[in-house]
């Protein structure tokens, strides 16, 4: 029925209720027996293909069935496999059950045993105190010691907390037990040293002695374990290591003195007089640490402390009491300038002598840390600034401020008081930090150092700008001679081992500096050689050659105006030797010469020795310069002229340095080769000149060679050459 209605609904679709499309019924007919033929086409060839289209199908199948059959196999295995180790990991369970059970109950054995052996030490120590037998009480309490050790990473807190309260409970008692007899025996070997018992020096009751070494031993050996924290009084004192309680017990005494005379209302605690507890702290030092170390030391080596160095421990019992003592005293008196500058003096000439003299180690704190807090250690730096400055100012208002310090003719460096006092009061400062342990702190110092370098240099600028007199006559040679010596003792501190830690130091803090501002690592610190006081030292050296030139030009400005009648004689027609009975200086250069000497021997006398052979080879320099230009080479020479004026350079110019060299006249090479030109015969200074008239400059150096002029050049000895009256009267013929 449904093929049926589907052919009917074909139809109606196709042809619709009109009849008149009937017309079409030929080409649908046409177009139904082509879609028949195609059907039966497409079964004919499925009917060809099937067969292996089938059969792959089917093998296919097979193939999959195996393979699912083999997976089912290995899964079957596989599962009795894991229900074979399910089994045995049940049975594992159960046994670790077990053994679980086991541990707990060996710990909670353990726990019992250690309760049980707390309360059998506790037993002992009861037992022991009891009867006296003071050994076993010790070495029950260290066995309680040990246990503590032994249990100190344990995670059982209540355990600990229980086995901490028995072990100070322990600790308290016995140390109240044989510190109490401690010091009773103290008391009669008439300790400490001082006052009325200063004879306890005195060899003391043997028996008495043994006692104290027996009860040092006792109280070495109570000790609570290094993990327990231990409280201090101030911030301050954290920085110290604990001291051991023998060494406590020994200074408890000394405490006491030192606070019933520096606290409170007592006479002997003043502020303007911080040296008395300073001073009294030194002194219980010096009378008590030989002993401690005689007696005590040989005790703590016996029982194994051989870490314990008992007068160090001594001396930093006794540091501490100045420590807490210079912090309340720096609280009150930092606000009043002359009390705490005074302190700082008395707080670093402590330190200095407990480094020094008591060979206090620098590994171990002391006053000067008290100094380097914040707020105390700007107070003193600026304090240090403030009166620096003022000493500068009075070292250099002094009316002996440029006198000589040693009048004797050996002094060299003739050293002025204001460069000894200006260096005097750099090394003061030195001092004074030199025992920072901070290289920042030392840094600060050294930068307020090099200030102060700078200021002096202004000041020195300044009282030149002053002084209008003639330089010689001036405060110039004076000034020089200061400069001279500070730059040169700079130089000497530069190569220092404190200086050049400092100096590495510095670079390495600019080099974190450089690097934070570019926002880099920080780069390696270069080994490379220089000092801290370099560039003082430089603008130093730029002052002294300033001022050199100057006294230097001063000197030769008089030679020159003396030189007038010298430079403008006759030399063109003055008479040979042949026709004197000797040359003798020639007398308009009297005046030159005798000014020029003048001239040198008060260089001489006002200048250090290296200055003055700075000044005469510069002065050498220039009147060679001068003299060449201004008499050689203006003026004409006849052979008498030119005998003359080498009589005058050798016998005259050249000693005037010849007390100051050997070689004077390697300084005046124009001059010296000038004369050589001038006095040749005429023949040779003919073939001269017409040897260096060809330019060749080989051949001309070779010829000047020859003659022994090595300095001038060609043209200048051409110029020289044309001065002769004899060569030039030759070539006009």
């Amino acid at each position: 029925m449904d093929i049926k209605q589907k052919v009917i609904d074909k139809f109606n679709e196709v042809f619709g209720a009109d009849l008149k499309n009937l017309e079409n019924i030929e080409e649908f007919h046409e177009k139904l027996e082509s879609e028949k033929r195609l059907i039966e086409e497409s079964l004919t060839m499925a009917s060809s293909e099937a067969p292996s289209k089938v059969k792959a199908a089917v093998e296919n199948v097979e193939s999959i069935r195996a393979e699912f059959k083999k997976h089912i196999e290995e899964s079957t295995i596989l599962s009795k496999k894991i229900n074979e180790v399910l089994e045995g990991d049940r049975k594992a369970a159960e046994v670790q059950k077990a053994v679980d059970k086991i541990n707990d109950l060996e710990r909670a054995l353990s726990y019992l045993k250690i309760l049980k052996c707390l309360e059998d030490i506790s037993e002992e120590m009861e037992t022991s105190l009891g009867t006296g037998d003071e050994e076993s009480m010790i070495t029950s309490y260290c066995n309680l010691v040990e246990v503590s050790r032994q249990l100190q990473s344990s995670s059982c807190h209540n355990l600990m907390h229980y086995l901490k309260e028995i072990l100070h409970f322990w600790y308290n008692n016995l140390r109240e037990k044989f510190s109490n007899e401690y010091l009773d025996v103290l008391k009669s070997l008439k300790w400490p040293f001082c006052g009325t018992n200063a004879s306890g020096l005195v060899s003391p009751v043997p028996d008495t002695m043994t006692r104290f070494k027996i009860l040092t031993e006792y109280l070495l050996q109570l000790q609570l374990p290094e993990e327990t924290p231990r409280t201090v009084k101030s911030s301050l004192l954290a920085d110290f290591s604990p001291v051991c309680l023998p060494v406590v017990l020994l200074v408890r005494p000394l405490g006491l003195r030192f606070k019933y005379h520096f606290t409170g209302s007592k006479q002997t605690n003043r502020r303007d007089k911080p040296e008395w507890f300073f001073t009294q702290i030194l002194t219980w030092i010096k009378d008590h640490a030989r002993w401690t170390e005689r007696n005590v030391q040989p005790v703590a080596d016996a029982t194994g402390f051989h870490h314990v160095n008992t007068k160090i421990e001594f001396m930093r019992a006794l540091v501490q009491l100045a420590v807490e003592k210079l912090q309340s005293e720096l609280l009150v008196v930092q606000y009043d300038d002359a009390l705490f500058a005074h302190l700082v003096d008395e707080a670093l000439g402590f330190e200095r002598e407990l480094r020094e003299t008591l060979s206090y180690p620098q590994s171990q704190p002391a006053t000067v840390f008290v100094l380097t807090q914040a707020q105390i250690f700007v107070k003193w730096i600026n304090m240090e600034r403030k009166y620096a400055i003022e000493k500068i100012e009075n070292i250099l208002g002094s009316s002996t401020a440029w006198e000589r310090v040693n009048l004797e003719d050996s002094d060299e460096m003739k050293i002025t008081e204001s460069a000894d006092a200006f260096l005097t009061l750099l090394t003061t400062i030195s001092d004074r930090y030199n025992h920072l342990p901070q290289p920042g702190h030392r840094l600060q110092f050294l930068e307020l150092q090099l200030e102060l370098i700078d200021d002096w240099r202004v000041r020195l600028l300044q009282l030149l700008h002053d002084d209008r007199e003639d330089p010689l006559e001036s405060l110039i040679p004076r000034i020089l001679n200061s400069i001279r010596y500070v730059a040169r003792v700079l130089m000497e501190w530069g190569v220092t081992v404190h200086f050049l830690q400092l100096h590495f130091f510095k670079k390495q803090c600019d080099a974190a500096e450089l690097a934070t501002d570019q926002g880099t690592e920080v780069s390696e610190v270069s080994g490379d050689d220089g000092t801290v006081f370099d560039e003082a030292v430089a603008l130093l050296d730029r002052l002294e050659n300033k001022l050199m030139s100057e006294i230097c030009q001063s000197v030769v400005l008089d030679v020159k105006a003396k030189s007038r009648p010298y430079r403008t004689d006759k030399w063109f027609a003055m008479q040979n030797k042949k026709e004197v009975v000797s040359l003798s200086v020639t007398p308009s250069g009297c005046p030159m010469f005798q000014e020029l000497a003048s001239g040198l021997h008060k260089l001489h006398q006002i200048l250090a020795l290296e200055l003055f052979n700075t000044a005469w080879k510069n002065l050498a320099g220039q009147l060679d310069q001068y003299l060449f230009e201004e008499i050689v080479l203006v003026n004409r020479f006849n052979v008498g002229g030119a005998e003359q004026l080498q009589f005058d350079v050798t016998r005259n110019l050249f000693p005037l340095f010849g007390l100051y060299t050997n070689k004077p006249e390697s300084y005046f090479p124009l001059m010296r080769e000038a004369c050589i030109l001038l006095n040749t015969l005429l023949g040779s200074a003919l073939l001269l000149m017409e040897t260096l008239e060809n330019q060749d400059e080989t051949r001309c150096s070779e010829a000047l060679a020859e003659l022994g002029v090595h300095k001038m050049n060609l043209e200048n000895a051409l110029m020289v050459l044309a001065t002769r009256t004899d060569i030039s009267d030759v070539s006009g013929q």
